[in-house]
């Protein structure tokens, strides 16, 4: 193979000639862009004997379509062959040890005519059986499948694999497990009211996970997340959990069941409640939201997303570094605060609002924060709260909001308050969002821009980056020229 490395081409005499043993050149190969690898397999015989197996490190195969009911189909006979050909080729000897990440998924075809006669899931136990093929598989995901107790017996077979996304699917339960359980470091459950994770409402689909080897969970919907937290972490052996990262629905329910099994998860590290579309009932909030019993938990949280509400119940001051917060108030429909509540909750001062604890906001580098528009007030609170911040992000909600229209900040009063406000030295990164109707001092000309921008690198000498609504300005310089990028 390595004589294959020094075959002559076609001007040799200007390009010279690298003798690298193949493995250098795979190591090479492995680190270039997928566009960039399809470039070289076109090289030579040798460059594209290497090469051409990276190029399917990834595999999506989406063989059955969904109509508006989430009727699933495979629309053309064709289809079948064709992706039978291609997990052939796929599995072949000299590609299979190259795949990584494995995808089934359903394909949305516009007009498409529902077809009973080819069952839709024709072509998942052939991928099934390839999978072991794969040696080095280390992610699987798979939608809008059901799998039955034989084929989840064929997973449990994979003892490469890591990562595991199951979406929308129904899980059999297994009723005798002979083969040793999945040993997967991420799961992720997402499922909608009508595709429980397991038959019944006990989990048991649950039961070929190995509980632990799993470093990170995400489960969005309530019934499936209530099922993991009491059937699958409350009868885990004590002290065996190693879940570091946990994404759960925000749901009352949830939340208080979550509580109750909180010591169960010595090592928890990351924790995050998923924002809901649309804010509903049965959430959070601070007139209805308590908690029976009160565990600390074992060692504070570096990562918290969710609403303010629950964070004073779940982080402990010493080790957060990420925050993203929002509410679960209906004062708009996506969880995004107004200034005066995002104010009560890091100054406190409403007795409506639950103050978070200082010395946990002290520690925060990354802060992200959903707000219906930006003001003084919360640009106060912030600086006041966060001495070693690094990365802010204000995200502004789109809508009229009580006060939007009078007290909302355009661009260009934010870049006089970056000024002036006493933002920690820190700062690298910075984005506000407002979406006020337009400038009150008038248009902003690029020469008053710029000699703000002068400003902000003598007050801010670490900012790189700055958001402002859709603009972007580079704050990157150096001695000779200073540019301004909107």
């Amino acid at each position: 193979m390595g004589q294959l490395m020094n075959i002559p081409s076609r001007g040799s005499g200007i390009i010279p000639q690298v003798d690298l043993p193949p493995e250098l050149w795979l190591a090479i190969f492995e680190h270039l862009p997928l566009r960039t690898l399809h470039d070289v397999t076109l090289t030579c015989h040798s460059f594209r004997y290497l090469a051409q197996p990276l190029l399917f490190r990834s595999l999506t195969f989406c063989p059955y379509s969904l109509d508006a009911n989430n009727q699933r189909f495979i629309h053309r006979l064709e289809t079948v062959e064709r992706t039978k050909h291609r997990i052939q080729f796929c599995s072949s000897v000299r590609i299979a040890h190259a795949v990584r990440e494995c995808k089934f998924y359903p394909r949305y075809i516009v007009g498409a005519v529902l077809n009973t006669e080819i069952p839709y899931n024709v072509l998942l136990d052939i991928l099934l059986d390839t999978l072991p093929l794969f040696v080095n598989l280390q992610s699987l995901s798979f939608m809008f499948v059901d799998l039955s107790q034989f084929q989840i017996l064929k997973l449990c077979a994979l003892q490469s694999l890591g990562n595991l996304f199951l979406g929308n699917c129904t899980v059999e339960h297994v009723l005798s497990l002979s083969s040793p359980k999945l040993r997967l470091a991420n799961l992720t459950i997402i499922c909608d009211s009508k595709n429980m994770l397991g038959n019944g409402q006990n989990g048991h689909g649950l039961s070929v996970f190995s509980p632990d080897h799993i470093r990170s969970v995400s489960i969005i919907n309530p019934v499936a997340a209530s099922q993991f937290l009491n059937s699958f972490i409350g009868n885990a052996s004590p002290g065996l959990l190693q879940l570091r990262c946990l994404t759960l629905p925000c749901n009352l329910e949830v939340v208080r069941a979550f509580r109750l099994i909180l010591h169960l998860i010595p090592e928890l590290a990351e924790l995050k409640f998923a924002r809901p579309s649309q804010i509903q009932y049965n959430l959070p909030r601070d007139e209805n939201f308590s908690l029976s019993t009160h565990f600390n938990p074992l060692k504070p949280l570096t990562k918290y997303q969710g609403p303010r509400q629950l964070l004073p119940h779940f982080v402990r001051p010493g080790a957060l570094e990420h925050l993203n917060l929002w509410s679960t108030r209906p004062v708009s429909t996506d969880g995004s605060m107004s200034p005066l509540e995002l104010y009560g909750a890091l100054a406190g001062g409403d007795e409506l609002v639950s103050v978070c604890d200082p010395e946990v906001l002290r520690t925060v580098q990354m802060l992200e924060l959903n707000v219906t528009h930006v003001d003084a007030l919360m640009l106060h609170a912030i600086c006041i709260r966060f001495p070693i911040l690094r990365s802010l992000y204000v995200f502004a909600v789109r809508g009229f909001f009580p006060g939007a229209v009078t007290q909302a900040w355009d661009p260009e009063m934010i870049m006089d308050a970056l000024l002036t406000l006493p933002l920690p030295s820190t700062i690298q990164h910075l984005r506000l969002s407002s979406y006020s109707a337009g400038s009150r001092s008038g248009i902003a000309t690029e020469d008053r821009l710029a000699r703000r921008k002068q400003d902000l690198r003598v007050k801010y000498p670490n900012l790189t980056f700055v958001s402002l609504d859709e603009s972007d300005i580079n704050l990157t310089w150096d001695r000779s020229t200073v540019l301004l990028h909107c």
